[in-house]
């Protein structure tokens, strides 16, 4: 049976003022969000239903409280503990089975691939509207933008914090989505293609 080992690697160090800039720039999203939902409430005329930027809205708390404890931490020289490893367990010798010869393999047919979505417009691939950071994403270049900086930031937290990394993912994968379906392309081929723009991002943001 395997043992934890009783030994635990530290935490790599966060750049404060990156993680102080992060914080800045979720404020400035939780003021847009808590003012749009505001505005539609008393308005009566949300365009993106009002549960749903709640729960946006919720997501910006929880983040921001997450930031300044880590903040907190750094200042004061508190080190967030660290899962122990475990030794890996034995593994059963594989059983050798005797099998037929493959045949040889049928040439597997070209994916089809869908027509591009004309005009400027974009939406989620079942046609609902497209929402990221509490906001109506309208155009292909809107998305495209929002993914850029999502893809870029999401990668500095998987550097600095890994368990916080799933929501930045999240919405990466929503974006790229409804862009691959705006292009007729699938999700990898469109990740693919935006690549060398996200490091661009990242370079002129966290580089």
């Amino acid at each position: 049976m395997a043992h934890a080992l009783d030994s635990t690697s530290p935490q790599p160090a966060v750049d404060t003022s990156k993680l102080r800039d992060e914080i800045y720039r979720l404020s400035q999203r939780l003021v847009r969000a808590r003012e749009s939902y505001d505005q539609d409430l008393f308005g009566g005329d949300a365009e993106v239903p009002l549960d749903v930027q709640l729960s946006v809205i919720e997501s910006y708390v929880l983040r921001l409280e997450s930031l300044n404890e880590q903040v907190r931490q750094q200042e004061t020289g508190a080190q967030v503990p660290s899962q122990p490893s475990r030794a890996a367990a034995p593994q059963p010798a594989p059983v050798v089975q005797q099998v037929p010869a493959p045949r040889a393999a049928e040439p597997a047919p070209a994916p089809v691939r869908r027509p591009a979505i004309p005009g400027p417009g974009i939406t989620n691939p079942d046609g609902t509207p497209l929402v990221s950071d509490g906001s109506l994403i309208r155009t292909e270049e809107g998305a495209i933008g929002e993914y850029l900086r999502y893809a870029a930031e999401q990668r500095w937290v998987a550097a600095t914090r890994q368990s916080n990394a799933a929501g930045y993912s999240a919405v990466c994968e929503l974006l790229l989505a409804a862009l691959a379906h705006k292009h007729g392309v699938d999700v990898e081929e469109e990740r693919q293609s935006l690549v060398r723009h996200v490091d661009a991002r990242y370079r002129r943001d966290y580089g």
